[in-house]
């Protein structure tokens, strides 16, 4: 009988802790490795998010369906086990919210912006009112 495994197990680190530096609204919102998503491409079409590997390895090779770099997919379904109990990656409506605010990101910059201040009266919009 030939063995495989379907996930990895990672020992977490908390990215917070690793830098004297805090990172950019941006660098978390729009970053896709940030997100545990992997190294690619987000992009929005039709209302949903989607994301796209940009990684060249195989995992197939590994009998695994997804990015070796992936901890969750574009719709939250974990990829991988933690090796304690209370940690996890981001769920779906977790990605969503936080993929949204990134979308204002590149107009809305300042903490005290009136868009991020007040973010729950303008989560729901599906596209940006300075943007085309």
């Amino acid at each position: 009988m030939k063995k495989a495994f379907t996930r990895l197990t990672l020992s977490w680190m908390d990215p917070h802790t690793t830098s004297a530096k805090g990172r950019s609204c941006r660098d978390c919102h729009t970053d896709p490795r940030s997100l545990g998503l992997g190294e690619g491409t987000v992009w929005l079409s039709n209302g949903k998010w989607r994301f796209e590997s940009g990684l060249s390895g195989r995992p197939d090779l590994l009998g695994l369906d997804h990015p070796l770099d992936g901890l969750v997919d574009i719709h939250g379904t974990p990829l991988v086990h933690t090796s304690r109990p209370w940690l996890r990656p981001f769920n779906g409506e977790e990605l969503e919210r936080i993929l949204n605010v990134g979308r204002c990101l590149p107009c809305h910059q300042r903490l005290d912006d009136p868009v991020i201040v007040h973010w729950g009266k303008y989560r729901s919009l599906l596209s940006c009112p300075h943007r085309p």
